[in-house]
């Protein structure tokens, strides 16, 4: 008897997971098994790997779900992106971007469903029912299945994002089994479009640097931030309702990247990310509180692109008016099959039925295999030993000041590392950026890294007066005077950091890892980036992470139960 449901995104960041009556079982990235970050395009592997998990054959799966009308699923490069943005300048990009792309899609609200049925077709999966969902219903579904505390409460459900289904955002009211629309704004008037051009002008990579423009705001005065942010407020507002986003332009706002760089000439770097985030702040601020007074909802969820902005969702999560939020982990597109999943699951199996987000180590675990690894370690050439305590092990290695990337458990879904695939280290120690900078992740000197902390200890280190869920990293929290314990994962700028706050059920071996580092140290937080090289996705194998290990500087390594070090065992354990 077919069980299974199988939700497939084709877009930017392909992905593909399979679930059942219990919940999502497995989910995957394509970019993970090709390692192009970031991958766009038909998820062959992924689709693959969902059904080689639990072993299913193509009669296993009762349904495939697609989160989006439209299917833009034609493979793009990096530098198919960037050429996209910057051939808009030009008369022919002109005409394809602001009258060719724009008719086609308002024509064919179906366009690319044919080539995702004879992708199925393909697989043996052309005869299973295939169920296509909005964009935006699909970021919603996200926000309010995964994240709801309880089926019957109502909760204020927003999705903000470039663009999906030709809309940008929408405001819902979902409980009890319904959903209740109250605005959509086209995606003409699109702010994630505004933060991605602005992106592109300042040379960085539009759909995938946002976060460096975030990074570097901090650094701005307020004057400035202020000042610059008033440009932006001549370019996106809010219409009458206080609902909607509305362009101040005649251009829409994907049109007006020769506008921006105008605006731009002889402005500070400094400046204008620090007025891009004011207004992102502000807008977004205006617009929540403006659904919260016309509803009376004020338990809030979102979910879309926007929403990785995490000081943004920190304004959001103090506004007064708000008594809960959070934005659903990792809420681009990669997890636009998760909230397909949800709607497909509460089609059939029942709205109360559908189980929220447990956690988000979603994807395999190819170290469990002890015997295999082994072996591979074995030929990878570097030293290793098995310690009889590996959490006490590690945490003795990170007190030494020694940085320690870890490839153990379950892979974690998305864009943040959750301890599974993370490089660890002593957050206490300044110098640990740099040294961390110097060996594997060459990132930009001004973007900081984040503390993993037990959620029991929170209030020895951040502000967090409504008790808020932070298990995603995805918001930000203003430190507490002793920040110093935590100053190498702190912003140098404004002292916020983005905390994951983990309890033992996330997960058990990684929370052992906290425990053992606070049995040495007396400070329950350590230091969590993600392990990866440079432009390259987060490690899914041991012999990836060898790989890593072999091309870096990095000089410690836990596989499994296994520490790898790149001089002797007995050098590692003294």
């Amino acid at each position: 008897m077919s069980k299974y449901i199988l939700a497939i995104h084709a877009g930017h960041n392909a992905s593909v997971l399979i679930g059942d009556r219990s919940g999502i079982v497995y989910a995957i990235q394509e970019e993970r098994l090709t390692g192009e970050k970031n991958y766009w395009g038909l998820p062959r592997n992924a689709l693959r790997a969902c059904l080689d998990y639990v072993n299913a054959k193509p009669s296993d799966i009762e349904a495939v779900t697609y989160g989006s009308h439209q299917v833009l699923s034609r493979y793009h490069s990096r530098d198919d992106v960037i050429n996209a943005y910057r051939r808009q300048s030009s008369l022919l990009g002109k005409l394809r971007q602001r009258v060719a792309m724009p008719i086609l899609t308002s024509l064919q609200p179906k366009m690319g469903q044919g080539g995702l049925k004879e992708f199925l077709a393909a697989h043996e999966l052309g005869d299973v029912p295939l169920t296509f969902y909005g964009h935006h219903e699909t970021h919603g579904a996200c926000a309010y299945y995964g994240l709801r505390q309880d089926p019957t409460s109502e909760y204020l459900v927003l999705t903000c994002d470039g663009a999906g289904d030709g809309v940008c955002a929408t405001v819902s009211i979902m409980g009890n089994g319904q959903r209740r629309e109250l605005s959509r704004t086209p995606w003409s008037d699109s702010l994630g479009a505004l933060y991605s051009w602005t992106t592109f002008v300042m040379g960085f990579v539009p759909l995938e640097h946002e976060y460096k423009l975030m990074g570097m705001a901090p650094y701005a005065s307020d004057e400035a931030a202020e000042k610059m942010a008033q440009l932006f407020h001549g370019y996106l507002g809010l219409d009458e309702t206080g609902l909607c986003f509305k362009r101040k332009t005649s251009e829409r706002i994907n049109d007006i990247g020769d506008m921006l760089a105008e605006d731009f000439k002889g402005k500070r770097f400094d400046w204008i990310c620090a007025g891009l985030q004011r207004f992102t702040e502000q807008i977004l601020a205006q617009w929540v509180t403006n659904a919260i007074a016309k509803t009376g909802v004020k338990k809030v969820v979102g979910a879309g692109g926007v929403f990785m902005n995490v000081k943004a969702n920190k304004v959001i999560a103090e506004l007064p008016e708000v008594e809960y939020f959070e934005a659903f982990p990792s809420c681009g597109d990669e997890t636009l099959p998760m909230g397909a999943y949800y709607q497909e699951a509460a089609l059939r199996y029942g709205d109360g039925e559908v189980p929220p987000l447990k956690h988000f180590y979603l994807g395999d675990n190819p170290v469990q295999d002890e015997t295999a690894t082994e072996e591979v370690l074995k030929k990878s050439g570097f030293s290793y030993y098995r310690p009889d305590d590996i959490a006490d092990e590690v945490a003795r290695l990170l007190v030494e000041g020694k940085p320690l990337a870890r490839c153990a458990g379950e892979m974690e879904f998305g864009a943040r590392a959750l301890g599974n695939r993370s490089i660890l280290a002593d957050p206490s120690n300044q110098d640990v950026v740099r040294v961390i900078n110097q060996m594997v992740k060459k990132r930009d000197f001004w973007m900081p890294f984040a503390p993993m902390m037990k959620k029991d200890r929170q209030n020895d280190y951040i502000e967090n007066p409504k008790n808020l869920n932070s298990p995603y990293m995805m918001m930000t929290f203003d430190t507490k005077p002793n920040f110093r314990e935590l100053i190498a994962a702190v912003h140098n700028a404004d002292l916020t950091c983005r905390a994951q706050l983990i309890e033992e059920k996330h997960n058990e071996d990684m929370f052992g890892i906290l425990k053992a580092f606070e049995k040495r140290t007396g400070r329950g937080v350590i230091l969590n980036t993600s392990f990866n090289l440079h432009g390259f996705p987060i490690v899914r194998t041991a012999q990836d992470a060898l790989h890593v290990l072999k091309n870096s500087g990095l000089e410690y390594l836990q596989v499994g139960p296994w520490i790898v070090h790149k001089g002797s065992a007995s050098e590692a354990q003294t």
